[in-house]
């Protein structure tokens, strides 16, 4: 019966644990990849002084599109690197604006949705058909749990047996038995690792994600401790957004209690992306005027946090 079960449970996982190994290490590789295709716009020649974000930001509005609101802004140390704003244009479009940062010419822009990580990521998380996607790999990634289970479970009785020799491959007989000797030993040697594969990609699922979201907001876990402020006004923040290169700042007015989103959840801002720790966090409420920040204060306050 395990072996049914160790058996049917690696058919359905491995052709997508095979597009999860590869994808996910092509998006390791991001930073390093992602300059190689779009030479034009990811890099810059460095000279003199970089200008400072709020004007970088004025410049990238003046040449985005009508309606479109900024949303994001990529901070990067590179002296290479060029400034990145991201444009909300519509419900499920986003655009981001390149910019020289030392000149404040606009290099031009990409589409956030077509772009060639933006695919590997959906193909990684959701085969690129959506919800259903998104279910189907959690499910996928469920079943490597029984696999691991089920592989555990037969060797087990080895290890009774041999003790520490049941980590090293013993004699067998044939080519069929040498195959089946090779997968027994690399199977317990790598399931810890794949365990670990395996856990934590889960809290960015869909089912299961939502339940560990849940539990890290509870915990007041993945943000900054509450505190600091900016010369009197109520706290700002800046997070890192999901597997982004470098750092993204989100530049906004601190909410008043006559605010809209007060008392909604930061899943319910108009950003293009919120950590999973963090969507369930209450919008705070700040007492007295709203304050406006500029973007250089806004990144200067999340240098500090």
């Amino acid at each position: 019966m395990l072996w049914r079960w160790h058996f049917y449970a690696g058919l359905f996982v491995m052709p997508f644990l095979v597009v999860l190994a590869v994808t996910g290490t092509i998006y390791c590789f991001q930073p390093q990849i992602e300059p190689l295709l779009y030479p034009h716009l990811l890099r810059v020649e460095p000279g003199g002084e970089r200008l400072p974000a709020q004007t970088l930001l004025d410049g990238a509005r003046a040449s985005a599109p009508a309606g479109a609101v900024a949303t994001t802004y990529a901070i990067n140390a590179d002296p290479r690197a060029s400034a990145e704003f991201v444009f909300r244009l519509a419900p499920g479009r986003s655009e981001s604006v390149y910019l020289n940062p030392y000149t404040g010419d606009r290099l031009g822009t990409l589409s956030v949705e077509d772009r060639f990580m933006k695919q590997v990521r959906m193909l990684h998380r959701a085969l690129l058909v959506g919800k259903p996607g998104e279910l189907l790999m959690e499910l996928a990634a469920c079943w490597v749990l029984v696999m691991l289970a089920t592989g555990l479970a037969m060797w087990w009785p080895r290890l009774r047996v041999a003790g520490g020799r049941a980590f090293a491959m013993a004699p067998a007989a044939g080519k069929r038995g040498w195959w089946k000797e090779l997968h027994s030993v690399l199977g317990v040697w790598l399931a810890i690792g794949a365990l670990g594969f395996v856990l934590s990609g889960l809290p960015w699922t869909a089912s299961w994600g939502q339940q560990f979201k849940a539990l890290a907001t509870k915990a007041n876990l993945g943000r900054p401790a509450a505190g600091g402020g900016h010369e009197g006004h109520a706290p700002a923040r800046a997070t890192p957004a999901p597997g982004a290169p470098a750092s993204h700042a989100h530049a906004g007015q601190a909410l008043s209690s006559h605010d809209p989103h007060a008392g909604h959840t930061m899943e319910s801002l108009p950003l293009s992306e919120v950590p999973w720790a963090t969507g369930l966090t209450r919008v705070p409420e700040a007492s007295g005027k709203p304050a406006m920040l500029t973007l250089d204060e806004v990144v200067r306050i999340a240098g500090k946090e």
